[in-house]
């Protein structure tokens, strides 16, 4: 019967196909066009498809997808994962043929991508680089976007790109059904994959280190099954109840066993704190959000929600008078749109919702109004801030300075955000401004704390936690261990592992501590004492990976490879899914067993991680030191090769590819490697 069944929603989804296609209408609306998106249209007809499936509300789900291997589709995580039974199918816009989806080759949650092996073949794109990608560049949008869900081409520019993972924004026109479309460049290359909101587009080169790193095809029904799947789904649902149905205690439900399947993802627990203050739950709220300070404590957005809360809870025990004023904060008022404040209102509103573009709108229009108010050029650049525009961030803040001279909420904030892009030095200077006008400000000082430590300034650090300590004694925990980190980093073993055991001494039940210290007593060379931290961390919570992992490491300095190996192997069962984590403790696992002479074990374990993180160096760096064991010069090379084209600064993969190199008798080449590693790490070799 249920064989039946399956069948039976497999015809559906394919009749539903056949009557989303008009190959009349696509003809009309592109004859007209101008030729380089004639040309451009013509060409990616042939390989982008309409991607359609049943959602987990029994109703039609879709988006774009497009072929950049015969037998592989590109498309969005959230596309393929938001199908949550039966079959996902692709089509042309202009062709009978309909593909199978057999199952997932590779993905990306963060990335938004999701690479899918299809029955038959098509015909695939070319990639381009997006390496080269450069602002003002002129690009087409290719999908099949709502309402109607027709072929489309929308041209435009590249006018922003991220620093930090090349993620870019365009001006051309798009719409919900463009997700997992590709975006290309004149020469009809792909450049990148349409993912939704800003920037709203993905490189393409994070597609083809997925590709490149895929080893096997998942079957739908067991990709499904992953846990960081099926959490990303419930998310997905409780945020639309949230959102867009307004069904907040449904909502909590789904953001429940999200949480459930994964306890790290810090994101669930905020939005589903936000619902529960809603309801009026305001302690659960506090939990949640006070849960994720714990992790992040430097989160000011968030802290200004903990203390909103807080307030609500003041007032409902002095007065009935709580939901009167959450619904003011809350409503949307456009009586008077002339006053500014209004637009101002409902952009707040639309920023609690999540909707910050919507929310930037209303600001500018409160600007546009009232050109001198501070409050629109603070909440702008916060909205700014959620989609990653850094810059106009930074621009918004920068204002608001102008405008109103010291005005710390705007230092702060402009601080925070040039620490995010990298502008370490600026964000201090910022921080310090504000400890001028509020020196008795202890969250600041901490703050400016860990920017020095990114810039190397241990001393200026460890002066600024120990002001912090002194003004706050409350928080002694985390700031013992934040002065801790920057004594450890400095060299101070000694001095950390005083640091660490005095905040243990404040909180005896928590981890953090106890794997601070035994770090440093690793650090020190005291392996049993660092040994007993960890187990101590595990006895305290035997659920956490990260003890196993830091224990592991110890018992490796110890040649331990059994311990190590079962360490390891713990921390990977607590949390076998996509997380940095696990992928460490796969490489880690690797390098015991590649220690230990189980060269098999070991290259199996490379591949877990390289199927993780495709994107990251060291794993195939530390493959090639398998295959330099096994004397397979050849294949070394090969992945010493992949570590250096993901990361050009890895000085120890030119080292090491010198060495094989050197193997196979190769000199000059090998010289060149050497010369390389030592530009890059001076030390590299001595």
């Amino acid at each position: 019967m249920r064989q039946d069944t399956n069948i039976l929603i497999c015809f559906l989804v394919l009749g539903l196909f056949l009557s989303l296609s008009d190959t009349n209408v696509y003809a009309q609306e592109t004859a007209e066009k101008p030729t380089e998106i004639d040309l451009v249209s013509d060409k990616a007809k042939e390989s982008t498809v309409r991607i359609v499936g049943l959602s987990h509300r029994g109703s039609l789900s879709g988006g774009t997808g497009f072929f950049i291997a015969p037998d592989k589709i590109a498309t969005n995580f959230h596309v393929a994962a938001i199908v949550t039974a039966g079959p996902i199918t692709a089509k042309l816009s202009h062709k009978k043929m309909i593909w199978l989806v057999e199952g997932v080759v590779a993905f990306d949650i963060e990335d938004d991508i999701a690479i899918l092996k299809v029955n038959g073949e098509g015909t695939p794109l070319p990639l381009g680089d997006s390496d080269t990608l450069e602002i003002g560049d002129h690009v087409f949008h290719v999908g099949f976007p709502s309402p109607e869900s027709r072929y489309k081409v929308t041209e435009g520019v590249v006018e922003k790109i991220r620093k930090n993972d090349k993620r870019f924004q365009t001006t051309a026109e798009v719409y919900p059904g463009n997700s997992g479309g590709p975006v290309l460049n004149s020469k009809g290359q792909v450049i990148g994959i349409h993912y939704g909101h800003d920037p709203g587009n993905s490189p393409v080169n994070a597609i083809k280190a997925l590709l490149a790193g895929s080893t096997s095809t998942e079957p739908l029904p067991v990709w499904r099954k992953r846990k960081n799947v099926r959490a990303y789904v419930y998310y997905m649902q409780g945020w639309q109840e949230y959102f867009i149905g307004r069904n907040v205690e449904q909502a909590i439900e789904n953001f429940n066993k999200a949480i459930e399947l994964t306890p790290d993802e810090l994101k669930i627990y905020e939005i589903r704190g936000d619902a529960k203050s809603e309801l009026g739950d305001y302690k659960g709220a506090i939990d949640d959000y006070n849960h994720v300070l714990k992790l992040n404590p430097d989160d000011l957005e968030l802290r200004k929600k903990l203390d909103e809360v807080k307030s609500l809870i003041d007032i409902q025990s002095r007065e009935d008078g709580t939901e009167v004023r959450r619904t003011i904060t809350r409503t949307v008022v456009v009586q008077d749109p002339s006053s500014g404040i209004n637009y101002k209102q409902r952009g707040h509103g639309k920023s609690a919702k999540g909707d910050y573009a919507g929310a930037i709108e209303d600001f500018t229009q409160a600007i546009k109004l009232k050109p001198d108010d501070v409050d629109a050029y603070n909440a702008r650049g916060w909205a700014k801030r959620h989609i990653d525009d850094y810059d106009g961030a930074i621009e918004d803040f920068t204002k608001a300075i102008e405008l109103k001279p010291g005005d710390t909420h705007a230092l702060i904030s402009r601080a925070s955000v040039r620490d995010i892009a990298g502008e370490y030095t600026d964000a201090i200077e910022d921080f310090t401004q504000v400890i001028k006008h509020d020196p008795q400000d202890a969250h600041i000082y901490i703050q400016r704390a860990q920017v020095r430590r990114k810039l190397k300034d241990f001393i200026g650090a460890i002066e600024d936690y120990n002001q912090a300590i002194k003004l706050n004694p409350d928080e002694s925990y985390f700031i013992l261990n934040g002065r801790g980190h920057a004594k450890l980093e400095s060299g101070n073993h000694t001095g950390a592992i005083e640091d660490f055991t005095e905040a243990i001494k404040l909180q005896p039940n928590e981890t953090y501590g106890y794997n601070n210290r035994g770090l440093a007593k690793r650090k020190l060379g005291d392996y049993e004492a660092a040994i007993e931290d960890h187990t101590q961390a595990i006895k305290l919570k035997p659920d956490e990976p990260y003890a196993y992992r830091l224990r592991g490491h110890v018992k490796v300095e110890l040649e331990d490879w059994t311990g190590a190996i079962d360490d390891y192997t713990h921390a990977i069962k607590l949390n076998p899914e996509d997380s940095f984590g696990t992928y460490f403790a796969y490489i880690d696992r690797g390098n015991a067993k590649r220690k230990s002479k189980d060269f098999d074990g070991a290259i199996e374990d490379y591949n877990h991680a390289i199927e993780l993180k495709p994107e990251h160096a060291k794993a195939y760096n530390d493959r090639g030191l398998v295959k330099v064991a096994l004397k397979d010069y050849a294949g070394a090379i090969a992945d010493y090769d992949k570590a250096i084209e993901l990361n050009p600064k890895i000085a120890i993969a030119y080292h090491n590819r010198g060495q094989a190199k050197e193997a196979l008798g190769q000199h000059e080449a090998a010289k060149v490697d050497f010369e390389k590693a030592k530009e890059i790490a001076p030390n590299m070799g001595k």
